[in-house]
């Protein structure tokens, strides 16, 4: 999640405003990015949707993976500008695609994370019979 953290200050930064400022610009309390910047810690996807949600004109794929231009080509814009009924399909694959991305990292670590609790469980185990 580092590196989305460091996507999110580079768009801030692209934006012209602070971390603060882009906190609450998609409602998020403060210290939301800035704390999980300073802790190397996750943020939860809630706040990548918004501003995807807030910030239409970036790469929601750069944004979540590092690929691709920071922001979305004048295509882009320009066909989800001239859709009428205000469905815009294709933005909506790309955010569930770069979504089940995330979703994907995110197993992966958790399921890293619980071969580390057992291993620490196995060790805690040995060393109160060593006690």
């Amino acid at each position: 999640m580092n590196y989305i953290l460091k996507r999110i200050k580079e768009l801030a930064d692209q934006e012209g405003i602070s971390i603060t400022a882009l906190e609450a610009a998609i409602g998020a309390s403060k210290g939301v990015f800035s704390r999980a910047l300073a802790n190397g810690t996750d943020i939860q996807s809630k706040w990548l949707v918004k501003l995807i949600e807030n910030y239409p004109h970036y790469s929601s794929e750069w944004l979540l993976t590092g690929n691709g231009e920071i922001k979305k080509s004048d295509s882009v814009k320009s066909a989800a500008g001239n859709d009428q009924s205000g469905d815009q399909p294709d933005l909506t694959n790309e955010l569930i695609q770069a979504l089940r991305q995330v979703i994907s990292t995110q197993e992966i670590t958790i399921r890293s994370q619980e071969a580390t609790i057992d291993t620490l469980k196995q060790h805690i185990k040995s060393l109160e019979k060593a006690k």
